[in-house]
Formats: C-alpha cells, structure tokens, sequence
C-alpha cells in the first residue's frame, strides 16, 4: 500500500501513487514515474454559468402590487453546482481507494476553494489518512515538474 498523491482543480483531476524508488542522486538525477490510478476531467466546471443554467430566474405573475415582475434567483450558482459535483466525484474515487486498501495515505494538491470542497466530501476513512494538503494548482505541470514541486513540498 503506497500514498496516493491527488492534484487537482475544479475541472481536471490526477490520482498518482506515489513511486516505488525514491529519486536518484548523483550525475543521473533520473526521477521515478509516477503510477497514474485515475486522471477525471469535468468540462462543466469550464463553462460559463449562463450555459449550465438551463431557464430564466422564475416569475411570480400576479395582480399584488410589489409582486408583478419578482425573480427568484437560484440558491446556488449552476457553476458552484459544477464544482461540488465534480469533488463529489474525486472523493469518491478516494474513498474507494482507502476502503480497498489500496491507498495508505492522501496528499491534496489543489486550488484554494476546491480543496476545501474536496475535503468536505472525503469519507471518514479518507479524511484520517489524509497527510498533507497543499493549495496550488499543479494541473497543467508535466512529472519532471511535479515531482521537483512535490518533493519541495515534503521538505518543509
């Protein structure tokens, strides 16, 4: 059982656990692969609200004076809505994980408002073998990258 390392935002999502040889020291610096478990993406989380949201804010139509022309707006934005599914769906990835055994420890690399919506839905069991969170956003950075990143973050 190795520790899963997650990097994520709120549109793209890299499960990878964690190599099995530490880096290499010396001339070579050759650095271990990392071993991919899942890569999510939700295109949702990229679009404008005005696209998601599938009506207008509703009316009240009524003879009242004062109620003629009300909007009701809706009690979430439909992006948030994106969002919190999509670490809903991260989540349970990680729990599955952690309740097989395949996942002995969690490190969380994400955006500020993601990973707090990440750790939200986290099960239990997930949320105790949690044991660093780190926010940033390391999506885009290819594995010579993010190992260098990451192994700069286990220093500290």
């Amino acid at each position: 059982m190795k520790n899963w390392i997650v990097v994520a935002n709120a549109a793209r999502a890299r499960v990878m656990e964690e190599p099995d040889e530490p880096a290499a020291r010396g001339r070579t610096r050759r650095r271990p692969r990392f071993v991919h478990v899942a890569d999510l993406v939700h295109p949702q989380s990229r679009q404008k609200g005005t696209e998601l949201g599938t009506d207008r804010p509703g009316h009240v139509e009524g003879g009242a004076p004062g109620l003629a022309g009300a909007a009701y707006t809706p009690r979430t934005d439909p992006r948030e809505r994106e969002h919190d599914r999509f670490a809903r769906e991260v989540a349970r990835v990680l729990d599955h994980g952690v309740a097989e055994g395949r996942c002995a420890g969690l490190i969380l690399v994400a955006t500020n408002p993601f990973l707090g919506r990440l750790k939200h839905h986290l099960g239990e069991q997930a949320q105790k073998v949690i044991l660093r969170t780190l926010s940033a956003d390391y999506t885009t950075l290819d594995e010579p990258e993010l190992a260098e990143r990451l192994q700069t973050v286990a220093a500290r």
